[in-house]
């Protein structure tokens, strides 16, 4: 009986170890079927799709979209290592004027000495071939001028070519220039400079400044011009820059449609110069012009230097620009227009005899002009005893014939 029982049992698991066997073959068969089921509807889904791909063009704006976002995030990455080492710049130059005066000649390399004198615009932590930067020849055709995106702002980076003899005198200047906006900063009227920086691939120095597309005069004037309204607000912003620059002893020199920037319509803004240039090679060049009116005052057609007065007389030719639209006028011997030709507002003929005269208003006399009083924009308070003398004109007579229509 105990043979037999054994034998029942043996046989037992004999069947229960086959049975289990077959399971399992079977449950690897079925799972080897589910696979080829979702292979054979992955690849008719496949097919399915590969056939619209070609019946349609695909839609790449996801990829692009991935694609700008990195940028971006490559861009911001860039930006905070700058911010980081300007920061280190910041605390050496502290460090420098507070404790130890002999660090820039201790370490040279470092640019203590330049970063210093460029009132804080030098960088060597950005580069230009670090930005995605695009070409703007349409802008400029005498130098490199390239549009980039920094923090969500354009920005233009101006190239100037420098050698080592013209390289300190530009800093100089830029210095000059960024230390008279420092004063007031967005109320000085003044284009703001952001960094001054080197490229490795070419031997030029680049100054990045803020791009306001489609705002310039030359640009507004030839799509929607300005309203009388407008072109004053616009107007007493450069005024206030004028006034900044000449208060810092700096003549601009180069004041003229494509420098002067009327942001959303209202915020007038007075543009950067060629910081390579001198005072009189800039106010010779051949930009200082809109339409067919001359921007040049009559002394220096005549080879005096450039003044705070041939700024006001370019300012106030850019004024009676804004101001005639498309009326015929008639020019002076000299070149000056005659205002009393023209039909305009009253108070703004007598700002404009007044600038177009021998004896002309400053820019703080014009900041405070009648014209500008209802005009919301930065007031400058008068100083204490000082009026303005009327002036004489310039006794020139008008060129027979001379007609000039400003398109």
């Amino acid at each position: 009986c105990n043979s037999i029982q054994e034998y029942d049992e043996t046989e037992k698991g004999i069947i229960m170890s086959a049975y289990n066997k077959v399971i399992h073959k079977v449950r690897q068969e079925q799972s080897m079927i589910t696979v080829i089921k979702n292979r054979y509807l992955a690849s008719v889904e496949f097919k399915k799709q590969a056939e619209e791909w070609l019946n349609r063009r695909p839609d790449i704006n996801n990829l692009l979209l991935i694609k700008k976002t990195v940028k971006s995030l490559k861009a911001q990455l860039r930006w905070k290592l700058v911010e980081k080492n300007n920061f280190e710049e910041e605390k050496l130059t502290y460090l420098v004027q507070k404790w130890f005066p002999e660090l820039p000649l201790l370490y040279p390399e470092a640019g203590i000495l330049n970063f210093m004198n460029s009132g804080g615009l030098l960088t060597y932590s950005l580069e230009r071939d670090l930005l995605d930067a695009e070409p703007m020849k349409e802008l400029s055709t005498k130098r490199p001028l390239v549009c980039s995106e920094i923090q969500g702002h354009k920005v233009l980076l101006k190239g100037y070519s420098v050698d080592v003899s013209s390289e300190a005198k530009v800093i100089e200047r830029v210095a000059k220039y960024h230390r008279a906006w420092d004063q007031q900063k967005e109320r000085s009227g003044l284009l703001q400079l952001l960094f001054l920086l080197f490229c490795k691939s070419d031997p030029l120095v680049y100054l990045m400044v803020p791009y306001y597309p489609g705002a310039s005069l030359g640009a507004l004037q030839a799509d929607t011009p300005l309203t009388l309204e407008e072109a004053l607000k616009v107007m007493k912003g450069v005024a206030q820059g004028l006034q900044t620059l000449h208060g810092a002893n700096i003549v601009h020199g180069s004041l003229h449609g494509n420098n002067v920037f009327a942001v959303n319509r209202k915020q007038g803004i007075l543009g950067d110069f060629d910081f390579t240039k001198s005072e009189e090679q800039r106010a010779a060049g051949n930009t200082m012009v809109v339409g067919t009116l001359s921007l040049v005052s009559p002394e220096l057609k005549m080879g005096q230097p450039a003044s705070p007065a041939s700024d006001m007389y370019a300012y106030g030719c850019l004024l009676f620009w804004l101001c005639i639209q498309n009326q015929e006028f008639s020019t002076k011997e000299d070149g000056t227009p005659e205002v009393d030709v023209v039909v305009m507002d009253d108070k703004v003929k007598s700002l404009l005899l007044n600038l177009f005269c021998c004896n002309r208003l400053t820019a703080e006399q014009v900041l405070r002009h009648d014209c500008f009083l209802v005009v919301d924009a930065v007031l400058v308070s008068p100083q204490p005893g000082e009026e303005y003398k009327p002036c004489e004109e310039h006794d020139s007579e008008k060129t027979d014939g001379e007609k000039n229509v400003i398109n």
